[in-house]
């Protein structure tokens, strides 16, 4: 297999990369990070991944993590599975 290296930590992110809140209306998901900018994706470039080992992200602060080359991507990672739908709020 093809390896990347080591999980990058997700424990002390920048304000651009930590998620603050989530709407998703009809299609398509808003994620606010703390450096107060709105991203949206296409619900199916979105991705809601967990991570609880040590790298992984610290509770109650997801990371917002870029996926595909063409920056239409992303994943929303959290520390626990629970968190994701306290985080998700529909927002239209």
């Amino acid at each position: 297999m093809m390896g990347g290296g080591a999980d990058p930590s997700l424990k002390d992110l920048d304000p651009g990369n930590r998620v603050q809140a989530v709407g998703y209306c009809r299609d398509s998901y808003r994620i606010t990070t703390a450096d107060g900018k709105v991203h949206a994706f296409w619900e199916r470039n979105l991705r809601f991944k967990t991570d609880s080992s040590e790298n992984g992200p610290q509770k109650g602060a997801p990371a917002l993590v870029g996926a595909g080359m063409l920056g239409d991507r992303a994943d929303a990672i959290f520390a626990a599975p629970e968190e994701i739908s306290t985080f998700i709020k529909p927002e239209c």
